[in-house]
């Protein structure tokens, strides 16, 4: 049936083999399960260079920064951490405290199956006691018929069986008590020693936040006139779109999320990345100067709120950037990015994928802003987009 000079490629149904013939040759090859799975596991080597590629772009990524800025970064950079350190400690001492109020009522439920079983027992006690003011020997011969001895004997056998289960239940439950008491002592050393390492983590907030206003002062001070902030801003927008070039140069070959719907498809159908007042929109000015425009949205939002992706992706930045503090810049393929600025903490790392919706940072005032505002921006291939074009305003 083969032909001799063409390749014919046919699936066996039920098998799902790949049959190929040439000649009067027949070659069977892999299972096509087993093909998918090494194009899948090259994919992944492959996007895992990328990213150690992207990685190793970053490591090197060099800020042109004031003494001040540098200190700025650190600065922040350390309150951040600090306050997502805290965050974990607050979940811990959350799940903590319902554990041991788990803990306390597995313990009134074992107190009361105690008390139970206790009355349980004297009430065989008493009963072994009635039944042996008579000898047991005695009730067994002066029993005439045999069938009744042998009945008394069982119930004899009975209950001193029941009493013996009885008893050892019953060091069972003081054993568990015993166990849940050293469990709730336990729990509740750590809860203090997790309150008290959560104290610390705010006192050390505290220092950071007083720390970070007097380089911002100093920073403020370095631009007084408006021509010294009109450099400052210019120089921190060609710091971003050096990054984001370089960006688009190192996640060329990251594939889309299998599964997740085209970015450009989305268009106007994502929620905005969290819900608060738009206090500066794409193209308006940006400032007291009219030759600064934003290129994105400026949402203010109470501080701490959660950020969340718009889309899914990839994570290629996490870091602290002049003029955008603590930043995270989300790859969603075909050329798209999406970027949140002015994070207090950013909870994803580089390299980590993230489906939509999911938090990525919370919102904060970090590069140089007076009071917490989310920056959110859109590129492609490096050109800034309007957000409210391709995201649904809330209600």
């Amino acid at each position: 049936m083969a032909r001799a000079n063409g390749w014919r490629l046919r699936r066996v149904l039920g098998g799902s083999l790949l049959v190929l013939a040439l000649g009067g040759s027949v070659l069977v090859a892999v299972p096509a399960a087993a093909q998918d799975s090494r194009e899948a596991k090259a994919e992944l080597k492959q996007t895992e260079a990328e990213i150690a590629k992207l990685k190793k772009m970053l490591g090197t990524l060099q800020q042109d920064m004031s003494e001040l800025e540098t200190q700025l970064k650190k600065s922040e950079s350390e309150i951040g951490r600090l306050r997502r350190e805290s965050q974990e400690l607050e979940k811990q001492i959350r799940d903590g405290e319902t554990r041991l109020q788990e803990m306390h009522s597995q313990a009134e439920g074992l107190h009361a199956a105690l008390e139970a079983q206790q009355e349980q027992i004297a009430r065989q006690v008493r009963s072994a006691y009635m039944a042996g003011q008579q000898d047991y020997l005695k009730l067994m011969l002066n029993q005439d018929d045999p069938a009744r001895v042998a009945r008394m004997m069982r119930y004899y056998e009975y209950v001193s069986r029941a009493r013996s289960e009885e008893i050892t239940e019953y060091r069972n439950t003081i054993e568990q008590i015993r166990q849940a008491s050293v469990d709730i002592v336990r729990e509740q050393n750590r809860l203090q020693d997790n309150r008290e390492q959560l104290a610390g983590q705010r006192r050390a907030i505290e220092a950071q936040q007083a720390n970070r206003n007097q380089l911002l002062a100093g920073l403020r001070g370095e631009r007084r006139t408006q021509e010294q902030q009109l450099k400052a801003r210019e120089s921190e927008r060609a710091e971003l779109a050096k990054l984001i070039k370089s960006l688009d140069e190192a996640i060329t070959s990251i594939p889309t999320p299998a599964g997740n719907l085209p970015f450009v498809q989305a268009k106007g159908k994502m929620p905005l990345p969290l819900k608060g007042t738009i206090e500066a929109r794409f193209g308006s000015q940006r400032g007291g100067d009219s030759r600064l425009k934003w290129d994105g949205l400026l949402i203010s939002a109470s501080e701490g709120a959660g950020v969340h992706a718009i889309h899914g992706g990839r994570v290629v930045f996490a870091d602290w950037l002049r003029g955008s503090g603590l930043l995270l810049i989300l790859d969603h393929g075909g050329g798209y990015l999406s970027l949140y600025g002015h994070n207090q903490t950013l909870l994803r790392e580089v390299g980590a994928w993230v489906q939509p919706g999911e938090a990525v940072a919370t919102v904060g005032s970090s590069g140089g802003l007076g009071s917490p505002s989310l920056y959110f921006s859109i590129r492609h291939q490096g050109r800034p987009l309007d957000p409210l074009a391709w995201c649904m305003l809330p209600g």
